[in-house]
């Protein structure tokens, strides 16, 4: 017996543990299905945020050496 694969995807809110297939979804998904959640959750991070601030160099009279780099 050969079966067909095929992907519907939807947005739906979970209620008690229950994903309810859209009304017009219904004729196309029946039998056993295999279902992959992506939660869109925010998940808060407990480290503290740091941010980084731009620094300016003065380069000016610097002189650059591709060779000199290069052979690092």
């Amino acid at each position: 017996m050969k079966y067909k694969t095929q992907a519907i995807e939807f947005e739906a809110d979970v209620d008690n543990g229950i994903i309810r297939i859209p009304d017009k979804l219904k004729d196309q998904v029946g039998g056993q299905v295999k279902v992959i959640v992506l939660s869109e959750n925010t998940v808060k991070s407990e480290r503290n945020s740091k941010t980084f601030s731009a620094i300016s160099i003065n380069t000016k009279g610097f002189v650059f050496n591709r060779d000199e780099a290069n052979a690092r």
